[in-house]
């Protein structure tokens, strides 16, 4: 199940042998619990609210490694350091609306939506802790 989303990353920018990992997971874990909460709806909101967050965190992934991989690492400046705060601030004015629309408007509890943050960074982590570790022969 991995080969066919690293081919698709690959073919959106992201292809570093560390950082495709990461990003492959948290999207995988992302889907994984919006589909659970898409099938749990009925019962328990929950799952669907991680997965919301989760998305959250996978999209700060997705936009981070694929501004930053685009370049090669000789060509950072001042004005690359411009564009990514710029990029950062406009990502957290859409992240917040999404929240607000979330908490007033739909009502979402707040615990699912930090969990699902959490749980995605967590998987983001533990993802790098293992792909960046030396092979052993």
């Amino acid at each position: 199940m991995t080969n066919p989303c690293d081919v698709w990353l690959r073919r959106r920018g992201i292809a570093h042998p560390v950082i495709t990992p990461v990003v492959r997971n948290v999207l995988l874990f992302a889907l994984l619990l919006l589909a659970a909460g898409a099938a749990a709806w009925n019962w328990n909101v929950w799952p669907l609210w991680a997965g919301v967050g989760t998305a959250m965190s996978a999209w700060i992934f997705w936009g981070l490694a694929r501004f930053f991989l685009r370049r090669p690492l000789g060509e950072y400046s001042t004005a690359v350091l411009r564009m990514v705060l710029l990029r950062f601030g406009a990502r957290m004015l859409v992240l917040a609306a999404i929240v607000y629309a979330a908490l007033v408007e739909c009502a979402a509890p707040p615990f699912a939506l930090v969990g699902g943050l959490t749980a995605g960074f967590a998987v983001a982590l533990a993802t790098f802790a293992t792909a960046s570790r030396p092979q052993r022969r």
